[in-house]
Order: structure tokens, then sequence, then C-alpha cells
């Protein structure tokens, strides 16, 4: 949901953008577009960049004395790339003008341009907003090369979000239709694609395909001295150094990306990339005064700009660690309240984005590809040649489906019975409290070993109060409540319940809404709603789900068999 992401995309979304104004002319199906834009472009294309505002004025006034609808439009397109402090007053109008109208490129890029400040901003939420205005304009209007280019800009904000295979996907149906379609392949729009490629599989640590398309992409940007993104695939190709434990050549690798990005980005937060991994390596290398100069870099950055980068707040940690061993308290207080504060800023974006992308976008694709299913249905005649062997398979997916039937009432059952056994199970184990005298040898965690004691013993009592099944309860909610803090707390439920935090929680309230379905006879009559919300789910639908995902059965099937 990763604002690492969100600040080393936001090249790669006003690319995205500049090339969808060069090749505006090239996606219209409009001769009075054409011409009027490609003349505008002319005009200006030799000029400063104030004259070419004041041009564009002029030429704006000259739209609206001819009452020139499209021709304004070009204009604010234009004067929305050009002219930074009026950009969003300009994509307004532009957005205002055209909308309805029917033109190709009109009103999603103005909806682009709104998408991309917001974007470099910082600003997720309204940023996935308008992508999603931008893409539900370019589909409508039947402009393909920029529909296409907003899914791939909805991919750079799925990666963000750690949706890491779905953005791969729409990351190499891009690069496919990139390469088969020669009059949208330019330079840089298959350079940003490559970088993307290669940063998502790094931070998916497919390390091979990350590694061929950082090669592939540093070649590419030689060819046509595309130094941005150079610099880019340089630090990518030192993380995977990193990764690679050849940790010199990684330091060397990311200094130089490092120097390259201040040549000409004033993004800090690009650097605090370069600093954290540079400080891992030598950290690795056992040079911990350097490593905690490096890592104080990203500290700072932080402080200063709040770009929260989930893959990087373990610097903390590192901090944390280092001022206790100088015995420096009020150090480790200082870090300690960041990381606290820094946490519930990466986690509320991650909320936003991850729910947002999956309902708004995703389900809108779905759906979509339904109706175009079954739009190529109704136009096929029924009676083909193709009919006995349809029939063939319909009557082998119906026997499929008898016997699949069969096995799932033979499956449910046993799954029934075993939860029951279970049941019993646990009842007879909760006749005293445990006392945690030893932790169980799990794998290393930076965290105390008394803090891990202290957290699991409230985590016991916690699970034994049935509080999860009257409040709604977040990591930082019951982090706060256990007096510990959200990042310990994930990292202890993940190692020690062998869940995250989601699944722990909902494992809890199946195992509770079971014992109370199996106890209180009163309690089968409610309605699998009012049951959810008994045991402290939200609606039927996720309860369902849970109790499905754990047991195997679905409560309904639970209440009949408990009941009978």
């Amino acid at each position: 949901m990763n604002k690492r992401y969100l600040l080393l995309s936001s090249l790669l979304m006003l690319f995205v953008f500049l090339e969808q104004i060069n090749g505006q002319s090239k996606a219209s199906n409009v001769t009075q577009e054409v011409s009027n834009f490609d003349r505008l472009r002319a005009k200006i294309s030799t000029l400063p960049d104030s004259v070419k505002i004041q041009t564009l004025l002029v030429s704006l006034n000259d739209a609206k004395s001819q009452a020139d609808t499209l021709a304004m439009a070009d204009v604010y397109c234009f004067l929305s790339t050009l002219n930074k402090e009026k950009q969003l007053s300009y994509a307004d109008s532009l957005i205002s003008l055209t909308k309805g109208k029917g033109f190709p490129t009109y009103p999603a890029l103005g909806y682009l341009v709104k998408g991309n400040v917001y974007f470099e901003k910082g600003n997720r939420k309204k940023a996935l907003d308008f992508y999603l205005n931008a893409s539900n304009s370019a589909k409508e209007n039947g402009n393909e090369s920029l529909y296409r280019t907003l899914k791939f800009n909805i991919g750079l904000l799925k990666n963000a979000s750690g949706e890491r295979e779905e953005a791969q996907i729409i990351f190499e149906e891009y690069l496919t239709f990139l390469k088969k379609n020669p009059e949208y392949s330019k330079p840089l729009n298959i350079n940003k694609v490559l970088f993307a490629l290669a940063d998502s599989y790094i931070h998916s640590r497919e390390l091979d395909k990350a590694k061929f398309y950082t090669n592939e992409g540093i070649i590419e940007t030689l060819k046509v001295k595309d130094s941005t993104t150079y610099s880019y695939l340089v630090v990518t190709s030192g993380i995977h150094q990193y990764l690679s434990k050849k940790y010199i050549r990684a330091i060397d690798s990311l200094q130089k990306g490092k120097d390259l990005i201040k040549q000409f980005d004033k993004e800090e937060t690009r650097v605090a990339t370069c600093d954290y991994y540079i400080a891992r390596s030598y950290n690795d290398l056992g040079d911990t005064e350097t490593s905690i100069k490096f890592f104080k870099s990203v500290d700072r950055i932080f402080k200063e700009t709040e770009n929260v980068i989930p893959e990087l707040m373990d610097t903390y940690n590192y901090l944390i660690k280092y001022s206790k061993s100088k015995q420096d308290a009020e150090g480790q207080i200082e870090y300690i309240n960041t990381l606290l504060r820094l946490d519930s800023i990466k986690h509320a974006d991650q909320l936003y984005l991850t729910k947002n992308i999956n309902e708004k976008y995703d389900t809108v694709e779905l759906i979509a590809e339904k109706e175009k299913l079954i739009d190529q249905l109704q136009e096929e005649t029924f009676l083909k040649r193709d009919t006995i062997l349809l029939l063939i398979i319909i009557l082998a997916i119906v026997l499929a489906l008898a016997i699949y039937g069969f096995r799932r009432s033979y499956l449910n059952k046993k799954r029934f019975e075993r939860l029951l056994t279970a049941q019993k199970n646990r009842e007879s184990a909760e006749t005293k409290p445990t006392i945690i005298t030893e932790l169980p040898k799990k794998e290393e965690l930076d965290i105390p070993k008394d803090v891990i004691a202290t957290v699991l013993k409230k985590l016991q009592n916690f699970e034994q109060s049935d509080k999860f099944s009257k409040k709604h309860y977040t990591l930082n909610s019951l982090a706060k409540e256990l007096q510990t803090n959200s990042a310990y707390l994930s990292k202890i439920i993940n190692v020690y319940k062998n869940v995250n935090f989601a699944n722990y929680l909902n494992n809890l309230r199946i195992d509770y809404a079971v014992a109370q379905l199996t106890e209180n006879k009163s309690l089968r009559s409610y309605t699998i709603k009012a049951i959810a919300e008994e045991v402290g789910f939200k609606n039927a639908q996720s309860f369902s789900s849970a109790f499905y995902k754990k047991t195997g059965i679905y409560p309904s099937y639970f209440i009949k068999k408990i009941s009978n």
C-alpha cells in the first residue's frame, strides 16, 4: 500500500503523462484535434518556457473568442504541463470543459495531470481516485493506448501496496503491448516498464528475474542516454548485490546511483533508499559505526519528509539497539517515538490503497470482462456443429459436479467431526492457564527476550478474555492496549502464532464462535449476520469466509449438523 514506490515511481508517472501528450495526435480519430494540437506544439516548441506560457494564453483567448472547445482543451493541456503553480487549476478547467464531450484523450488527460500532482505530493489516496477517473474516461472514449498507460500507473500503486504479483502481471502486459504496437513503443516508455519490473521483482525477492530486467534496462537506457531511469536501475542493481551478499559491490553501486540521483532530483526520499542499503551492507561487513551514520541519514530524511518506506522501517531497530549499547536512553525514546508515529502513517495509507484498488479498479475490471464475454456469447448462433460436443462437455461437467458434491459432503462431515473433537480438546486443555517459563525456540527476532515473553503472556490473557468478540481491534489499538508497539506485536504474532495479525484475530473469533454454538443452543437460531456480530465480525460475509478458511466448512453447515 509503500511510499518508496510512490517516490521512485513519480518520475515514471511524469513520463507516462508526457508520452501521452506527445502521442495525442496519433491516438485521436478527430482530424481537427490532430491538426490543432500539432500546430500548437509546433508554435511553442522552440520558445523559452515563460514565452511559451504567454503564447498559450493568447491562443486560449483566440479559442474562447471562437468558442472552439477542442482548441481551448489543447491549450489547457499544454498549460497544465508548463505552469507548475497552476497545474491543478488548468487541469480542472480541462476536465469541466471536455467532460461528456467524447474526445479520445479528454478529460482523461486532465484527471491524469491531477493524479500525477497528488502522487508527487505524496497523497496516494487522491492520486488513486484521479487515476481511476482517468482510466474510466479513456476506456469510455475508446483510447486504448491511454487506458493501458493508466492501467500501468495503477499497477505502480498496486506494487506500492504490496500486491506485487498482480502488479508484475500488469507490467508484463504493458511491455507486451508496447512491443506489439511500435507507434507507442517510445524508448522512455520501454525503459520505465523495465525499471518497474526490476524494482518489483527485487522486492518480491525473485532475484533472477530482477537481475534480467535490471541488466536489460541498463542496456536500453545507455542506448538512448536516459540518465534518469539509468540512475534508478543502478540503485536497483546495488540492492540486488546486497541481497546476493556482495556487500562491497553493493556499496559501490548504491553510492554511484545516489550521486547520479542527486544531480537531477531534489527528492531526498530516494536517497534514503540508497543510504539504507549502504548501512545494511556496512553492518553486515561488521562496520557498525559507519552503518549507523547512514541509518541516521535515513532517520533524518524520514523526519523531514514523513514519507514512510515500509522496507526501511527497521532502520529504527538498528538505531534503538545502538543507542541501548551506548546507554543513550534519550536516544532510544526518540527513535521509539518516531517509529510509532511513522508506523501509524504507513498503516493508514496501506489500508486505503489496498481497499480502494480492489473495490474501485479490480471489481470494475472483472465486471467489464464478464459483460464482454456475455456479449460475445449473445452474438453467436446457438445451433452449430459444436453443439453436440458442447452437450457432452456439459454432461461431463454435471457428472464431475455430482462427484464433487458427494465428495464435498463426505469431507464436510469429516471436517465437522474433527472440529467437534478439537473443541472438546480445547475445553479440557483450558482447565488452568499456561504459565510461560521459557520461550519456544523460534527464528531470531530483533526484539529483547523479556519483551517477547511479556507480550506473549499478555496475548495469552487477551485470548482467554474473549474481549476480541466485543471490540473492533486493529494492530495499532491492540498494541496500545498491550503497552507495546505495532512493529513488535506484528513480528511476535507472525513468528509465535504462525499467522499475520488479521488471521490471528479471525482465528480467535472462529474458535469462540464454535465454542458458543456448541454450548449455546439459542445462539444457533440467530441469523448468520447476528452470529457474526456476536463474535466480533462486521458482517456475515467476512465471518463465513473466515470460518471456512479455518475449518473447511461454512457456519450454516456447522449449525445444521450440530442442531441435528
